[in-house]
């Protein structure tokens, strides 16, 4: 499983761990720009600029849905200078916890999960245990990199049509309990509510209000006192796939590794209009709670 560490073993793991590779994977949405200049600007010393959106697949119109092509990934690992035995620490400086998701994405593209770290607190943590920092690009060597999806980890929206009436697994919503509820999305073309029988757990209560994630038996009461068993295979979604990702590392490092994440989410689910071969919307039901 993936590992939350803090500052000083971040510190630590700097001087005295081989194949080590710190990737910012900071994201404020469409707007790639914004999060790379952040990191021209000051960065963990040594660290690379992990681009989330240009993982992202060009070839549908829902956003944040991970790039599916096997080659154009795997030239995207490699031009970061990673290999398959590299440890690989990320953080971020965003409000979505961002972080979580490039963790997925590497573990979707077959990365080793006990490979993957992510900094609790993300930079402002770095900063407050009295972490250097440094401007500009880091340079890196590209190498190549073979990749091979692990598709447990991901659900589409075929499979949640499959899932829905069978109940198979319990599914975990991330976004805001006004959303889910049935309030207006903030998207245009979706319907509001929620999938039936999922529990709505935004993915800011994993957090305290540092943006640390709370200690591990609090975060388990959170979510059994919803009625989450963390023992049962669980599937999670938000609005676009992104957030979502919070609650898989969560379970993930809870001791709950059978987890996946629906990446079209409720952009997807939500959708008003039909999708080729689908002949009413019910087929994607919706329940509110108003």
């Amino acid at each position: 499983m993936p590992w939350l560490i803090n500052a000083e073993q971040v510190d630590s793991f700097r001087k005295n761990q081989k194949n080590l590779v710190i990737l910012e994977a900071t994201w404020h949405g469409a707007d790639s720009e914004k999060a790379r200049q952040e990191f021209l600007q000051k960065h963990i010393p040594g660290a690379r600029f992990f681009d989330i959106n240009a993982f992202s697949d060009p070839d549908t119109t829902l956003p944040n849905m991970l790039l599916r092509d096997e080659s154009k990934a795997g030239d995207l690992l490699g031009a970061l200078g990673l290999r398959p035995d590299c440890k690989i620490i990320f953080y971020d400086r965003s409000e979505f916890h961002s972080s979580c998701r490039a963790l997925w994405m590497l573990k979707m593209l077959g990365h080793p999960p006990q490979l993957l770290y992510i900094l609790d607190g993300g930079l402002p943590a770095w900063e407050k245990y009295g972490g250097k920092t440094e401007a500009g690009e880091s340079q890196t060597a590209p190498k190549p990199y073979a990749i091979k999806f692990h598709e447990k980890f991901v659900r589409t929206l075929a499979q949640m049509k499959e899932l829905l009436p069978a109940t198979a697994e319990q599914l975990i919503d991330a976004r805001h309990p006004v959303r889910y509820a049935g309030g207006p999305e903030p998207r245009p073309g979706l319907r509001s509510g929620h999938l039936a029988d999922s529990y709505c757990f935004p993915f800011s209560a994993c957090f305290d209000k540092d943006g640390y994630f709370l200690p591990l038996d609090k975060l388990r009461r959170r979510l059994e006192g919803l009625g989450v068993d963390l023992r049962h295979p669980t599937v999670t979604l938000c609005g676009s796939g992104m957030t979502a990702a919070v609650l898989n590392f969560a379970l993930d490092i809870m001791g709950n590794e059978n987890n996946a994440l629906y990446d079209g989410s409720w952009t997807e689910w939500g959708a008003e209009t039909l999708y080729p071969g689908e002949t009413s919307l019910a087929e994607r039901p919706v329940e509110t709670c108003v």
